[in-house]
């Protein structure tokens, strides 16, 4: 009996504060462009907007008495999430993010393209926004699922925080996350797909979650969107999800968007309405880390030639491109850490002109934090790659 008052006054706080929520049911048609996205105006949008940042705050284990799921943060499952949450983070911080935080306003303050275009990524956002804090947009293309934001109404919290906690260990302590593993975690009921991790990592970063809109492109090209907080089905086409929130001590919005899409050959071709919509957020700084060398094989050319031409910059491990495939003409190259060649599980993926490079030590710089898949300090790699022909573009006439 005292469960069922304790979830029925919590429910009801619950549809108190997202009171707003249902008449937000179908997705509605927007003209995006790089700044946005502008869903058509009807008596619904002005509307109070429901609150994402108690959801991300309340997901990434993070106290908020005067949020909308204050209700819940006695729940014994919230409870250890947050303690565990706070220990781990605390320790990735200090030995991660600190020294790459440090790094990038030291070696990448060049990099000032406004979108950052990351392949490969699955849910993780907290490297690319650790190296690249100002960007204007960030672009995350994985196959994991975009899923959807918990319902904590239900009581499902005693198993979905220890899921989110196993799809984030690998991250927090290899600095990757591992594709099957991520699979198994996000297909789960409890965990639906990539949504509640980004809005993990934005709570931790101290950002702020302004908006969350399910984005679907139809196969006509027309972009649906609808709130994540809303009932109703998502239309057929690209899904993706489009995160609105501003940094700490910045009172400009920035914009996370995440799509499910594979990047080979053949969904790139019959994609073409897709690939115009990236190409529209104009010249990209582009990052890739742990990308299984996939961009070494035939079948991911066309991500790795749509790299090459949209990028001004190029900052990547060495599963990235190549480096046969960035013409000294064109790129100038920054070479850091220290290059082992591949684990043994992508032993065929060895490049001698890379070896080659590190071995004559000539203008290679310190890394001083682990990346990718030789996560610990003084093994990882980065090169970051400026495009030269940006310089005609801003030579005095």
């Amino acid at each position: 009996m005292r469960k069922t008052n304790l979830f029925g006054t919590a429910t009801m706080l619950l549809l108190l504060a997202l009171g707003s929520v249902a008449a937000f049911g179908a997705a509605s048609e927007s003209v995006c462009t790089p700044e946005g996205c502008a869903v058509p105006k009807n008596d619904q949008t002005d509307k109070r907007l429901p609150a994402y940042n108690d959801y991300a705050l309340f997901i990434a284990g993070l106290s908020n008495p005067a949020g909308a799921l204050a209700a819940y943060e006695d729940q014994p499952a919230w409870v250890r999430h947050a303690k565990f949450v706070d220990q781990n983070w605390e320790r990735f911080t200090r030995g991660r993010l600190a020294p790459m935080r440090q790094w990038a306003a030291e070696e990448l303050s060049s990099a000032k393209a406004a979108t950052v275009f990351y392949p490969f990524s699955g849910p993780d956002f907290v490297n690319v926004f650790t190296l690249f804090p100002h960007a204007k947009t960030y672009l995350l293309i994985a196959l994991e699922p975009v899923g959807q934001i918990p319902d904590f109404a239900t009581g499902n919290e005693q198993n979905f925080f220890p899921s989110l906690q196993r799809s984030l260990y690998e991250l927090l302590h290899l600095d990757f996350f591992i594709t099957e593993k991520m699979k198994s975690a996000i297909g789960k009921s409890e965990l639906k797909g990539t949504l509640p991790v980004l809005m993990f990592f934005l709570a931790r970063e101290q950002a702020r979650v302004l908006e969350v809109q399910y984005w679907v492109m139809q196969p006509d090209g027309t972009i649906a969107e609808s709130p994540a907080l809303a009932p109703g089905e998502r239309p057929a086409g690209i899904p993706g999800v489009r995160i609105v929130f501003t940094s700490p001590g910045s009172a400009e919005n920035q914009t996370l968007y995440y799509f499910q899409f594979d990047l080979g050959n053949n969904s790139f071709g019959r994609n073409q309405h897709f690939v115009s919509f990236l190409k529209s957020f104009g010249p990209l700084t582009s990052f890739t880390k742990a990308a299984s060398y996939l961009m070494y094989k035939p079948h991911f050319s066309a991500v790795r030639q749509f790299i090459l031409d949209q990028s001004l910059y190029v900052l990547q491990g060495d599963s990235g491109i190549p480096l046969r495939y960035f013409d000294p003409a064109e790129w100038d190259l920054r070479f850091y850490g220290t290059y082992a060649g591949p684990i043994a599980l992508f032993s065929n993926c060895h490049q001698a002109d890379m070896a080659t490079r590190y071995r004559k030590g000539q203008d290679i710089q310190p890394l001083p934090f682990g990346i990718g898949y030789r996560h610990r300090a003084r093994t990882s790699n980065l090169m970051f790659a400026s495009k030269k022909v940006k310089l005609l573009a801003d030579a005095p006439n």
